[in-house]
Protein backbone atom coordinates (compact mmCIF):
# COMPACT_ATOMS: atom_id res chain seq x y z
CA UNK A 1 0.00 0.00 0.00
CA UNK A 2 2.82 2.41 0.91
CA UNK A 3 4.56 1.68 -2.38
CA UNK A 4 1.37 2.42 -4.29
CA UNK A 5 0.81 5.64 -2.37
CA UNK A 6 4.32 6.92 -3.07
CA UNK A 7 4.08 5.98 -6.72
CA UNK A 8 0.78 7.85 -6.85
CA UNK A 9 2.31 10.92 -5.27
CA UNK A 10 5.18 10.80 -7.75
CA UNK A 11 2.88 10.48 -10.74
CA UNK A 12 0.68 13.31 -9.48
CA UNK A 13 3.64 15.65 -8.95
CA UNK A 14 5.00 14.88 -12.39
CA UNK A 15 1.65 15.60 -13.98
CA UNK A 16 1.57 18.94 -12.17
CA UNK A 17 5.02 19.81 -13.48
CA UNK A 18 4.00 18.97 -17.03
CA UNK A 19 0.58 20.57 -17.01
CA UNK A 20 1.23 23.70 -14.98
CA UNK A 21 4.89 24.34 -15.86
CA UNK A 22 5.74 25.07 -12.23
CA UNK A 23 6.32 22.98 -9.17
CA UNK A 24 3.57 22.85 -6.54
CA UNK A 25 5.24 25.48 -4.33
CA UNK A 26 6.51 27.86 -7.01
CA UNK A 27 5.29 31.41 -6.71
CA UNK A 28 5.04 34.36 -9.07
CA UNK A 29 4.72 37.07 -6.42
CA UNK A 30 7.55 39.63 -6.78
CA UNK A 31 9.60 40.12 -3.61
CA UNK A 32 12.82 42.16 -3.70
CA UNK A 33 15.67 40.75 -1.62
CA UNK A 34 16.94 42.73 1.35
CA UNK A 35 20.26 42.64 3.16
CA UNK A 36 19.72 42.32 6.91
CA UNK A 37 22.47 42.80 9.51
CA UNK A 38 22.98 39.74 11.64
CA UNK A 39 23.10 41.99 14.69
CA UNK A 40 19.42 42.75 14.23
CA UNK A 41 18.32 39.16 13.60
CA UNK A 42 20.87 36.54 14.51
CA UNK A 43 20.07 33.54 12.29
CA UNK A 44 22.77 31.42 13.88
CA UNK A 45 21.96 31.93 17.56
CA UNK A 46 22.19 28.40 18.94
CA UNK A 47 20.40 26.72 21.83
CA UNK A 48 22.92 26.92 24.68
CA UNK A 49 21.40 23.83 26.28
CA UNK A 50 21.89 21.79 23.15
CA UNK A 51 23.94 18.61 23.58
CA UNK A 52 25.78 17.58 20.45
CA UNK A 53 24.65 14.20 19.13
CA UNK A 54 27.22 11.48 18.52
CA UNK A 55 28.83 12.44 15.22
CA UNK A 56 31.96 10.33 14.98
CA UNK A 57 32.40 8.23 11.89
CA UNK A 58 32.11 4.66 13.12
CA UNK A 59 34.15 2.06 11.21
CA UNK A 60 32.21 -0.97 10.16
CA UNK A 61 33.43 -4.23 8.70
CA UNK A 62 29.95 -5.45 7.88
CA UNK A 63 28.72 -4.75 4.33
CA UNK A 64 25.24 -3.41 3.75
CA UNK A 65 22.81 -6.04 2.51
CA UNK A 66 22.67 -6.21 -1.26
CA UNK A 67 19.35 -7.14 -2.77
CA UNK A 68 20.00 -10.30 -4.77
CA UNK A 69 16.37 -10.84 -5.69
CA UNK A 70 14.00 -8.94 -7.96
CA UNK A 71 13.29 -5.42 -6.75
CA UNK A 72 11.06 -2.86 -8.36
CA UNK A 73 11.81 -2.44 -11.12
CA UNK A 74 14.73 -4.95 -10.88
CA UNK A 75 18.15 -5.67 -9.40
CA UNK A 76 21.23 -7.02 -11.10
CA UNK A 77 22.66 -8.85 -8.09
CA UNK A 78 26.20 -7.67 -8.82
CA UNK A 79 26.64 -5.00 -6.15
CA UNK A 80 29.60 -6.87 -4.67
CA UNK A 81 31.78 -6.16 -7.69
CA UNK A 82 30.65 -2.60 -8.37
CA UNK A 83 33.33 -0.93 -6.25
CA UNK A 84 36.06 -1.72 -8.74
CA UNK A 85 34.11 -0.14 -11.57
CA UNK A 86 33.37 3.40 -10.53
CA UNK A 87 34.85 4.08 -7.07
CA UNK A 88 34.07 6.99 -4.81
CA UNK A 89 31.77 6.92 -1.81
CA UNK A 90 27.99 7.14 -1.61
CA UNK A 91 26.32 9.18 1.12
CA UNK A 92 23.00 7.51 1.96
CA UNK A 93 20.72 9.35 4.39
CA UNK A 94 17.50 8.44 6.19
CA UNK A 95 15.25 7.65 7.78
CA UNK A 96 17.77 8.12 10.64
CA UNK A 97 21.48 8.70 10.35
CA UNK A 98 23.76 8.67 7.32
CA UNK A 99 25.82 5.78 5.96
CA UNK A 100 28.97 6.21 3.90
CA UNK A 101 29.07 3.33 1.42
CA UNK A 102 31.53 1.82 -0.96
CA UNK A 103 29.83 1.15 -4.32
CA UNK A 104 29.87 -2.53 -3.31
CA UNK A 105 27.50 -1.70 -0.45
CA UNK A 106 30.13 -1.98 2.29
CA UNK A 107 29.48 0.51 5.08
CA UNK A 108 32.67 2.46 5.90
CA UNK A 109 31.15 5.06 8.23
CA UNK A 110 28.04 6.10 10.15
CA UNK A 111 26.97 9.63 11.03
CA UNK A 112 24.51 10.33 13.87
CA UNK A 113 22.51 7.09 13.66
CA UNK A 114 20.02 8.40 16.25
CA UNK A 115 19.29 11.69 14.48
CA UNK A 116 17.61 12.79 11.28
CA UNK A 117 20.30 13.63 8.73
CA UNK A 118 19.27 15.72 5.72
CA UNK A 119 20.91 17.44 2.76
CA UNK A 120 24.16 15.46 2.55
CA UNK A 121 26.29 17.63 0.25
CA UNK A 122 29.76 16.76 -1.03
CA UNK A 123 32.38 19.45 -1.52
CA UNK A 124 33.46 19.74 -5.14
CA UNK A 125 36.74 17.95 -4.44
CA UNK A 126 34.99 15.12 -2.59
CA UNK A 127 37.05 15.67 0.57
CA UNK A 128 34.28 17.08 2.79
CA UNK A 129 30.61 16.35 3.38
CA UNK A 130 28.13 18.80 4.92
CA UNK A 131 24.72 17.81 6.29
CA UNK A 132 21.98 19.01 8.62
CA UNK A 133 21.46 17.04 11.85
CA UNK A 134 18.02 17.30 13.45
CA UNK A 135 17.15 15.93 16.89
CA UNK A 136 14.04 13.77 16.30
CA UNK A 137 12.45 14.72 19.64
CA UNK A 138 13.28 18.42 20.00
CA UNK A 139 13.72 19.48 16.36
CA UNK A 140 16.95 21.30 17.28
CA UNK A 141 19.30 21.36 14.29
CA UNK A 142 23.04 21.50 13.71
CA UNK A 143 25.35 21.69 10.73
CA UNK A 144 27.87 18.85 10.56
CA UNK A 145 30.95 18.89 8.31
CA UNK A 146 32.89 15.64 7.88
CA UNK A 147 36.52 15.58 6.74
CA UNK A 148 36.52 12.41 4.64
CA UNK A 149 40.31 12.02 4.70
CA UNK A 150 40.64 12.09 8.50
CA UNK A 151 37.16 11.20 9.76
CA UNK A 152 37.11 14.40 11.85
CA UNK A 153 33.70 16.01 12.33
CA UNK A 154 32.84 19.54 13.44
CA UNK A 155 29.36 20.83 14.21
CA UNK A 156 27.79 24.26 14.44
CA UNK A 157 24.42 25.11 15.97
CA UNK A 158 21.71 26.91 14.01
CA UNK A 159 18.14 27.86 14.83
CA UNK A 160 16.93 27.10 11.30
CA UNK A 161 17.21 23.68 9.61
CA UNK A 162 19.06 24.42 6.39
CA UNK A 163 17.45 22.74 3.39
CA UNK A 164 20.21 23.33 0.83
CA UNK A 165 24.01 23.63 0.79
CA UNK A 166 26.49 24.46 -1.95
CA UNK A 167 30.27 24.54 -1.57
CA UNK A 168 32.38 27.03 -3.47
CA UNK A 169 35.14 25.71 -5.69
CA UNK A 170 38.01 25.77 -3.18
CA UNK A 171 35.82 24.31 -0.39
CA UNK A 172 36.47 27.30 1.88
CA UNK A 173 32.88 28.58 1.96
CA UNK A 174 29.36 27.17 2.00
CA UNK A 175 26.17 28.93 1.11
CA UNK A 176 23.24 27.52 3.07
CA UNK A 177 19.56 28.15 2.40
CA UNK A 178 16.86 27.82 5.01
CA UNK A 179 13.55 29.29 6.19
CA UNK A 180 13.78 33.02 6.84
CA UNK A 181 12.59 34.30 10.21
CA UNK A 182 10.73 37.02 8.31
CA UNK A 183 9.14 34.62 5.80
CA UNK A 184 10.40 33.23 2.52
CA UNK A 185 13.97 31.96 2.23
CA UNK A 186 17.25 33.15 3.73
CA UNK A 187 20.83 32.57 2.52
CA UNK A 188 23.76 32.34 4.92
CA UNK A 189 27.49 32.25 4.20
CA UNK A 190 29.32 29.60 6.26
CA UNK A 191 33.00 28.68 6.53
CA UNK A 192 34.44 25.23 5.94
CA UNK A 193 33.37 24.14 9.44
CA UNK A 194 29.72 25.16 8.97
CA UNK A 195 30.07 28.20 11.26
CA UNK A 196 28.97 31.68 10.09
CA UNK A 197 31.57 33.40 7.93
CA UNK A 198 29.70 36.66 7.40
CA UNK A 199 27.81 39.13 9.57
CA UNK A 200 24.97 39.56 7.08
CA UNK A 201 22.41 37.30 5.49
CA UNK A 202 20.15 37.58 2.48
CA UNK A 203 16.37 37.21 2.64
CA UNK A 204 13.86 36.96 -0.22
CA UNK A 205 10.63 35.34 -1.33
CA UNK A 206 12.77 32.66 -3.01
CA UNK A 207 16.52 32.31 -3.42
CA UNK A 208 18.55 30.33 -5.95
CA UNK A 209 22.35 30.56 -6.03
CA UNK A 210 25.33 29.64 -8.23
CA UNK A 211 29.05 29.85 -7.38
CA UNK A 212 31.46 31.27 -9.94
CA UNK A 213 33.62 28.39 -11.26
CA UNK A 214 37.07 28.75 -9.76
CA UNK A 215 36.13 31.98 -8.01
CA UNK A 216 34.47 33.30 -4.87
CA UNK A 217 31.67 35.34 -6.40
CA UNK A 218 28.09 34.17 -5.85
CA UNK A 219 25.24 34.74 -8.27
CA UNK A 220 21.88 35.09 -6.50
CA UNK A 221 18.37 35.01 -7.96
CA UNK A 222 16.21 36.27 -5.09
CA UNK A 223 12.51 36.69 -5.78
CA UNK A 224 12.48 38.40 -9.18
CA UNK A 225 15.83 40.14 -8.63
CA UNK A 226 19.24 39.07 -9.91
CA UNK A 227 22.46 40.11 -8.17
CA UNK A 228 26.11 39.17 -7.92
CA UNK A 229 27.91 39.08 -4.57
CA UNK A 230 31.47 40.13 -5.40
CA UNK A 231 32.96 39.01 -2.08
CA UNK A 232 31.11 36.47 0.06
CA UNK A 233 33.06 37.67 3.10
CA UNK A 234 31.61 41.16 2.53
CA UNK A 235 28.18 40.43 1.00
CA UNK A 236 27.15 44.10 1.01
CA UNK A 237 29.55 44.45 -1.90
CA UNK A 238 27.27 43.28 -4.67
CA UNK A 239 26.16 44.19 -8.18
CA UNK A 240 22.42 44.53 -8.73
CA UNK A 241 21.18 43.49 -12.16
CA UNK A 242 17.61 44.52 -11.38
CA UNK A 243 14.40 42.58 -11.85
CA UNK A 244 14.36 39.68 -14.31
CA UNK A 245 11.13 37.97 -13.25
CA UNK A 246 10.38 34.23 -13.22
CA UNK A 247 11.28 33.45 -9.62
CA UNK A 248 12.28 29.91 -8.56
CA UNK A 249 14.68 29.59 -11.49
CA UNK A 250 18.36 28.85 -10.97
CA UNK A 251 20.98 30.80 -12.95
CA UNK A 252 24.09 28.99 -14.16
CA UNK A 253 27.70 30.05 -14.79
CA UNK A 254 29.53 29.24 -18.03
CA UNK A 255 32.87 27.60 -17.08
CA UNK A 256 36.00 29.26 -18.42
CA UNK A 257 34.27 32.62 -18.89
CA UNK A 258 32.91 35.55 -16.89
CA UNK A 259 29.42 34.77 -18.22
CA UNK A 260 26.27 33.29 -16.75
CA UNK A 261 22.88 32.15 -18.05
CA UNK A 262 19.46 33.07 -16.74
CA UNK A 263 15.86 33.45 -17.87
CA UNK A 264 14.32 36.92 -18.19
CA UNK A 265 10.58 37.53 -18.52
CA UNK A 266 10.74 41.36 -18.40
CA UNK A 267 12.38 42.00 -21.76
CA UNK A 268 15.67 43.25 -20.26
CA UNK A 269 13.93 45.96 -18.27
CA UNK A 270 16.08 48.81 -16.92
CA UNK A 271 16.94 48.63 -13.23
CA UNK A 272 14.72 51.63 -12.45
CA UNK A 273 11.64 50.28 -14.28
CA UNK A 274 8.39 50.89 -12.42
CA UNK A 275 5.72 48.33 -11.61
CA UNK A 276 3.49 49.27 -14.51
CA UNK A 277 6.34 49.10 -17.02
CA UNK A 278 7.26 45.64 -15.74
CA UNK A 279 3.65 44.47 -16.06
CA UNK A 280 3.48 45.84 -19.60
CA UNK A 281 6.73 44.15 -20.55
CA UNK A 282 5.64 40.83 -19.13
CA UNK A 283 2.34 40.93 -21.00
CA UNK A 284 4.08 41.44 -24.35
CA UNK A 285 7.34 39.50 -23.92
CA UNK A 286 7.98 35.77 -23.87
CA UNK A 287 10.67 34.55 -21.44
CA UNK A 288 14.11 34.55 -23.03
CA UNK A 289 17.30 32.63 -22.27
CA UNK A 290 20.09 35.19 -21.87
CA UNK A 291 23.86 35.01 -21.55
CA UNK A 292 25.36 37.89 -19.62
CA UNK A 293 28.94 39.03 -19.00
CA UNK A 294 29.30 39.63 -15.26
CA UNK A 295 31.83 42.45 -15.49
CA UNK A 296 30.56 44.43 -18.50
CA UNK A 297 26.86 43.55 -18.43
CA UNK A 298 26.94 42.62 -22.14
CA UNK A 299 23.92 40.43 -23.00
CA UNK A 300 23.51 37.78 -25.70
CA UNK A 301 19.99 36.55 -26.48
CA UNK A 302 19.95 32.76 -26.82
CA UNK A 303 16.30 32.49 -27.79
CA UNK A 304 13.00 31.63 -26.11
CA UNK A 305 12.78 29.89 -22.77
CA UNK A 306 9.91 28.73 -20.60
CA UNK A 307 8.26 29.79 -17.39
CA UNK A 308 9.64 26.54 -15.99
CA UNK A 309 13.19 26.21 -17.30
CA UNK A 310 16.09 24.13 -16.02
CA UNK A 311 19.72 24.77 -17.00
CA UNK A 312 22.76 22.47 -16.91
CA UNK A 313 25.92 23.88 -18.49
CA UNK A 314 28.40 21.43 -19.96
CA UNK A 315 31.80 21.29 -18.16
CA UNK A 316 33.47 22.64 -21.31
CA UNK A 317 31.27 25.75 -21.27
CA UNK A 318 30.45 25.50 -24.98
CA UNK A 319 26.88 24.25 -24.60
CA UNK A 320 24.07 23.82 -22.12
CA UNK A 321 21.19 21.44 -21.65
CA UNK A 322 17.85 23.11 -21.04
CA UNK A 323 14.44 21.76 -20.17
CA UNK A 324 11.38 23.92 -20.65
CA UNK A 325 7.67 23.27 -20.33
CA UNK A 326 6.57 26.04 -22.67
CA UNK A 327 7.39 29.60 -23.60
CA UNK A 328 3.71 30.45 -24.05
CA UNK A 329 2.54 33.37 -21.94
CA UNK A 330 0.27 32.40 -19.00
CA UNK A 331 -3.41 33.23 -19.23
CA UNK A 332 -5.36 34.20 -16.09
CA UNK A 333 -7.55 31.41 -14.75
CA UNK A 334 -10.95 31.91 -13.18
CA UNK A 335 -9.52 32.29 -9.67
CA UNK A 336 -6.75 34.63 -10.76
CA UNK A 337 -4.09 31.89 -10.76
CA UNK A 338 -1.73 31.45 -13.68
CA UNK A 339 -1.84 28.47 -16.01
CA UNK A 340 0.31 27.59 -18.99
CA UNK A 341 -0.74 26.01 -22.25
CA UNK A 342 1.29 22.93 -23.16
CA UNK A 343 0.61 22.82 -26.87
CA UNK A 344 3.36 22.18 -29.45
CA UNK A 345 5.28 25.35 -30.17
CA UNK A 346 6.62 25.12 -33.67
CA UNK A 347 10.06 24.84 -35.22
CA UNK A 348 13.35 23.70 -33.78
CA UNK A 349 14.38 27.31 -33.10
CA UNK A 350 11.71 27.58 -30.41
CA UNK A 351 11.07 25.56 -27.25
CA UNK A 352 8.86 22.56 -28.00
CA UNK A 353 6.52 21.81 -25.13
CA UNK A 354 7.99 19.21 -22.85
CA UNK A 355 11.48 19.04 -24.38
CA UNK A 356 15.12 18.79 -23.41
CA UNK A 357 17.44 20.62 -25.78
CA UNK A 358 21.16 21.21 -26.17
CA UNK A 359 21.92 24.88 -26.83
CA UNK A 360 25.16 25.97 -28.49
CA UNK A 361 26.22 28.91 -26.31
CA UNK A 362 28.07 30.61 -29.18
CA UNK A 363 25.54 30.30 -32.01
CA UNK A 364 22.28 29.76 -30.04
CA UNK A 365 21.53 26.76 -32.28
CA UNK A 366 19.48 24.05 -30.60
CA UNK A 367 19.07 20.31 -30.84
CA UNK A 368 16.20 18.45 -29.21
CA UNK A 369 17.41 15.31 -27.44
CA UNK A 370 14.23 14.27 -25.64
CA UNK A 371 10.61 15.14 -26.42
CA UNK A 372 9.69 15.22 -22.75
CA UNK A 373 10.13 17.72 -19.94
CA UNK A 374 13.37 17.03 -18.10
CA UNK A 375 12.78 16.95 -14.35
CA UNK A 376 16.48 16.46 -13.55
CA UNK A 377 19.47 17.40 -15.73
CA UNK A 378 23.06 16.53 -14.81
CA UNK A 379 26.14 16.14 -16.99
CA UNK A 380 28.46 13.24 -16.21
CA UNK A 381 31.85 14.19 -14.71
CA UNK A 382 33.59 13.30 -18.00
CA UNK A 383 31.10 15.46 -19.93
CA UNK A 384 30.22 12.69 -22.36
CA UNK A 385 26.69 11.98 -21.17
CA UNK A 386 23.66 13.82 -19.87
CA UNK A 387 21.39 12.33 -17.22
CA UNK A 388 17.74 13.25 -17.69
CA UNK A 389 14.93 12.47 -15.26
CA UNK A 390 11.49 12.32 -16.88
CA UNK A 391 7.97 10.99 -16.50
CA UNK A 392 7.38 7.77 -18.50
CA UNK A 393 5.33 8.02 -21.69
CA UNK A 394 3.09 5.18 -20.56
CA UNK A 395 2.66 5.41 -16.78
CA UNK A 396 2.70 1.96 -15.19
CA UNK A 397 2.62 2.97 -11.55
CA UNK A 398 6.36 3.78 -11.56
CA UNK A 399 6.73 7.52 -11.23
CA UNK A 400 10.00 8.32 -13.06
CA UNK A 401 12.42 7.17 -15.70
CA UNK A 402 16.11 7.97 -16.11
CA UNK A 403 17.32 8.71 -19.63
CA UNK A 404 20.89 9.03 -20.89
CA UNK A 405 21.89 11.19 -23.86
CA UNK A 406 25.30 9.96 -25.03
CA UNK A 407 26.01 12.73 -27.51
CA UNK A 408 24.29 10.92 -30.36
CA UNK A 409 21.03 9.51 -29.04
CA UNK A 410 18.90 9.23 -25.91
CA UNK A 411 17.90 5.93 -24.33
CA UNK A 412 15.96 4.94 -21.25
CA UNK A 413 18.24 3.65 -18.49
CA UNK A 414 15.74 2.64 -15.81
CA UNK A 415 12.27 3.21 -14.42
CA UNK A 416 11.63 3.60 -10.72
CA UNK A 417 9.42 5.12 -8.06
CA UNK A 418 11.28 7.91 -6.25
CA UNK A 419 11.30 7.99 -2.47
CA UNK A 420 8.98 10.57 -1.00
CA UNK A 421 11.97 12.52 0.32
CA UNK A 422 13.73 12.59 -3.06
CA UNK A 423 10.52 13.68 -4.76
CA UNK A 424 9.54 16.33 -2.20
CA UNK A 425 12.89 17.85 -1.26
CA UNK A 426 15.04 17.39 -4.35
CA UNK A 427 13.22 16.63 -7.57
CA UNK A 428 10.95 19.68 -7.44
CA UNK A 429 14.00 21.93 -7.11
CA UNK A 430 16.34 20.02 -9.39
CA UNK A 431 17.46 23.13 -11.26
CA UNK A 432 19.03 24.37 -8.01
CA UNK A 433 20.58 21.01 -7.15
CA UNK A 434 22.41 20.99 -10.47
CA UNK A 435 24.61 23.63 -8.79
CA UNK A 436 26.07 20.73 -6.80
CA UNK A 437 26.02 17.60 -9.05
CA UNK A 438 25.66 14.47 -7.04
CA UNK A 439 23.99 11.49 -8.76
CA UNK A 440 26.79 10.43 -11.15
CA UNK A 441 29.63 8.11 -10.10
CA UNK A 442 33.09 9.69 -10.34
CA UNK A 443 33.93 7.50 -13.36
CA UNK A 444 30.67 8.38 -15.15
CA UNK A 445 29.70 4.69 -15.29
CA UNK A 446 26.66 4.67 -13.01
CA UNK A 447 24.19 6.80 -11.06
CA UNK A 448 22.75 6.56 -7.56
CA UNK A 449 19.39 7.79 -6.25
CA UNK A 450 16.67 7.15 -3.70
CA UNK A 451 14.10 4.60 -4.93
CA UNK A 452 10.98 3.09 -3.39
CA UNK A 453 10.83 -0.67 -3.94
CA UNK A 454 8.94 -3.66 -2.56
CA UNK A 455 11.48 -3.63 0.29
CA UNK A 456 10.89 0.05 1.09
CA UNK A 457 13.14 3.06 0.44
CA UNK A 458 16.65 2.12 -0.67
CA UNK A 459 19.90 3.44 -2.06
CA UNK A 460 19.69 2.47 -5.72
CA UNK A 461 22.52 2.15 -8.23
CA UNK A 462 21.94 1.89 -11.99
CA UNK A 463 24.88 0.97 -14.21
CA UNK A 464 25.00 2.31 -17.74
CA UNK A 465 26.09 -1.06 -19.13
CA UNK A 466 23.04 -2.81 -17.65
CA UNK A 467 20.10 -0.66 -18.75
CA UNK A 468 16.91 -1.43 -16.87
CA UNK A 469 18.62 -3.09 -13.89
CA UNK A 470 18.86 -1.49 -10.46
CA UNK A 471 20.98 -2.69 -7.53
CA UNK A 472 19.87 -1.94 -3.96
CA UNK A 473 22.54 -1.02 -1.39
CA UNK A 474 20.24 -1.02 1.61
CA UNK A 475 17.79 1.30 3.34
CA UNK A 476 17.90 5.08 2.78
CA UNK A 477 15.72 7.92 1.53
CA UNK A 478 18.29 9.78 -0.59
CA UNK A 479 21.76 8.94 -1.81
CA UNK A 480 24.47 10.98 -3.54
CA UNK A 481 27.85 10.03 -4.99
CA UNK A 482 31.10 11.80 -4.17
CA UNK A 483 32.66 13.71 -7.10
CA UNK A 484 36.05 12.88 -8.60
CA UNK A 485 38.87 13.79 -6.21
CA UNK A 486 41.71 16.09 -7.30
CA UNK A 487 45.17 14.82 -8.15
CA UNK A 488 44.26 11.15 -8.06
CA UNK A 489 43.64 11.13 -4.32
CA UNK A 490 42.20 7.81 -3.07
Amino acid sequence: MRRCLIAGVAACALVIAAACSTGPSRSSVPAPADWTPEAETDPLAGDTSFTAPPTALLPSAEPAPVDEGPAEPATDGEGSTAGSLYGGLIAAAGPLGLRLLEPSGEVVGLLSPDHIVTQPTWSRDGLRLAATLIHPATGVSQVAVVDITTGDIVTAATTTPYFFYSWNYDSSRLVALGPSQTGGTAAFILDETGAPASDVWLSGQSIYVAWEPGGRRLLVHAGHRLMLINDVDSPRDHSDYGLVGVDFLAPAWVPGTQDFLYVDSYGQAPADAGEQELLDRRSTTDPQLLRRRADTGEITDLGPAGLYTMLAVHPSGDRAAISAASHKRPAPAGDGAETVSISPTGPETGVPAGSVQIVDLSTAERRTVLDQIGLWLEWSPDGRQLLIGASPDDPTGIGMSWHIWDGQQSYELARFAPTETFLRDYLRFADQYDETPRLWSPDSDAITFGANTADGDVTAVARLDRAGAITSLGTSEVSFWSPPRPGGLP
